[in-house]
């Protein structure tokens, strides 16, 4: 009786902590830019979606005007990036809390 009550006491937990307020979402500036948005997301993992069609991930490293480097690319963490900032079409970055 005391192993499910236990239980029952974690799932409760576990779904009272899994309702609570998640933070805030971005707020979208009206001059927002690729390159602001990934120079805010500096030492961040993220995905990027490139005008070819194919997709490159890893951690942003620096952000120049024309290229973004990313280290610990996914799927290949032994090898580095550098994107042209002309050929990202999108920039996916993890939601906190999801």
């Amino acid at each position: 009786m005391k192993r499910y009550s236990l239980l029952l006491g974690i799932i409760i937990a576990a779904v009272v902590c899994s309702n609570l307020p998640a933070q805030e979402k971005p707020v979208i500036q009206p001059n927002a830019t690729v390159l602001g948005i990934l120079q805010g997301s500096a030492g961040k993992a993220v995905e990027l979606h490139l005008r070819s069609g194919e997709k490159i991930g890893g951690r942003v490293g620096q952000v120049t005007d024309n290229i973004v480097y990313l280290s610990h690319l996914t799927g290949a963490e032994f090898f580095d990036a550098f994107v042209d900032v002309k050929d990202i079409s999108a920039v996916v970055i993890r939601a906190a809390g999801r």
